[in-house]
This record gives structure tokens, C-alpha cells and sequence, in this order.
């Protein structure tokens, strides 16, 4: 046999492997719901433009709840018991009173009937994306457990996809998983060290990293990835159930981190 056919021969036996492993499925359900975020958020932004033509002080931050409305509320006979179970007595009210006195125009019953046609599409896929994120919880748990307990399965499914499989993930050290998806970020420091560095990526996702204070969130950051960096390996080479252990030690030097910002805050007063 040939060198070339040698070649041809492994480099199929890889695609192949490659396509049976099951990380091409959490890669592509976790992608497939990034695109579904954004074409939900830019369809939400057009319904908002178009609806508001008829209603035009109607605002609300949450998306679907916006389309829930557009198909329930008749701006010229508001229901307010049955607007309040959507959108609460004083949102209820302050909509009524608006709609009362609304700049907005006129439209056919064929131009809502398009509204809310629009409006009802924009909610089957919040559906989708709901069904989707359950499937992507079930693969993550499957595919990487001890990963998806240290930081939700969300997380650990966005760092998988995000390398391309858990083999590639367990082999990088603690400072690159930090910052993944913050590459861009990375090289404008590189490019000009005046810009400082990103102190995370992905994991920003976590609440405790998101939710904490800006002067310990690269604290936490770094203490989330060498923990996932152990539970990555594990996931991948050793299949030991660990999660709940690196859990607990990552809660314990969350504790700490929090512990001696409170202290420093303490003694700038």
C-alpha cells in the first residue's frame, strides 16, 4: 500500500471517529442555541417597530412577554385582570392608562392579524430554544458531568463547544480556559499592552463571577478554571465522578475571595 493511501486511510478512520464521538452534538445544539439567541433578539427588536406603529409607549424588557402581549392585548378594550397575569396589577395599570391617551395609529384587523402572526412565531421559538437548552443540559451531564456540576451545564457545554471536544478542553492549562471566547479581547492586549488583559471568557457566565463584585471577579475566574481544568481531565480521561468535591473546594475559596474584599472594603472606610 501506497504512502498516500496510508494517509488517506487514517485521515478517514479520524473524520470518522470524530463524527461518532458524541461533543459534535453538544458543539452543534450549543451553537444552534447562540443563533437562536440572536435571531430571537433581532426579530423581538423588529415585532417592537412594528407593533409600536399601533402602540408605541408599550416597552418591556423581556422579549417574549412583549410578544405575549401583542397577541393578547386590544389596545381600544384592555382586559386588565387578564393583562395583570401577564405583566402584573401596576404594569396592567400603567399600560391601560397608556393606551388611553397612545400616539399610536390605526391598524386593520389584517394588519394585526400579521402582528400577531409575527408576534406567535417569535414565541414558538423561545419554545425551541427551551427544548433545546434541556437537551443541551442532558448531553452536558452525559458527556462532561464532573464539569457541568462545578459550573452548570450551560457553561461546561460553551467551553466544549467552544474548543471543539473535551479531549482538546482537558489538555489546555487553567490560564487559557479562563479567558476562552475572549480572544479578541486578548490579542488587543498583546497587540497594544496599554489595553489590559481579559480576566475571563465563557465563565463569566457563572453568577458568582457575573454577580460579584468587578475588583474579585478575576479571583473567582481563576479559582473557577483550575477547577475545571481538574474536572475536564476527569471527564475525559479518568471518568471519576469528582464534581461534587471540586464544587465544594471552589464554594470554599469563593467564600475566602469575598471574605477578604469584604475586609479590604472595610478597612477603606
Amino acid at each position: 500500500m501506497e504512502k498516500r493511501d496510508i494517509f488517506m486511510k487514517r485521515a478517514r478512520e479520524q473524520v470518522k471517529a470524530a463524527l461518532m464521538s458524541r461533543d459534535m452534538l453538544l458543539s452543534g445544539v450549543t451553537k444552534t442555541m447562540e443563533d437562536l439567541d440572536k435571531v430571537i433578539n433581532l426579530l423581538g427588536e423588529r415585532l417592537e417597530e412594528w407593533y409600536g406603529i399601533y402602540f408605541p409607549e408599550m416597552r418591556m424588557e423581556d422579549k417574549l412577554k412583549y410578544a405575549e402581549l401583542v397577541l393578547t392585548l386590544d389596545r381600544t378594550n384592555i382586559d386588565k385582570k387578564e393583562l395583570a397575569s401577564t405583566v402584573g396589577q401596576k404594569k396592567a395599570d400603567e399600560l391601560a392608562a397608556q393606551a388611553a391617551r397612545t400616539l399610536g395609529a390605526g391598524l386593520s384587523d389584517n394588519d394585526l392579524a400579521q402582528c400577531r402572526f409575527f408576534a406567535n412565531s417569535l414565541i414558538g421559538m423561545h419554545g425551541m430554544r427551551g427544548r433545546y437548552a434541556k437537551y443541551q443540559a442532558d448531553l452536558a451531564m452525559e458527556i462532561c458531568p464532573n464539569m457541568s456540576k462545578v459550573a452548570g451545564p450551560e457553561v461546561a457545554a460553551k467551553l466544549v463547544s467552544h474548543v471543539g471536544s473535551l479531549a482538546r478542553l482537558a489538555r489546555l492549562p487553567s490560564s487559557t480556559v479562563q479567558v476562552l471566547g475572549a480572544e479578541k479581547a486578548l490579542f488587543k492586549h498583546l497587540k497594544n499592552r496599554r489595553i489590559s488583559p481579559p480576566k475571563h471568557g465563557i465563565i463569566f457566565q457563572h453568577p458568582k463571577i457575573s454577580g460579584s463584585p468587578k475588583a474579585v471577579r478575576g479571583r473567582i475566574a481563576r479559582a473557577l478554571a483550575a477547577k475545571l481544568c481538574i474536572a475536564a481531565k476527569a471527564d475525559a480521561y479518568t471518568k471519576r465522578d469528582i464534581g461534587a468535591g471540586l464544587l465544594a473546594d471552589f464554594e470554599k475559596r469563593y467564600a475566602e475571595i469575598m471574605a477578604a474584599y469584604a475586609t479590604e472594603k472595610g478597612k477603606q472606610k
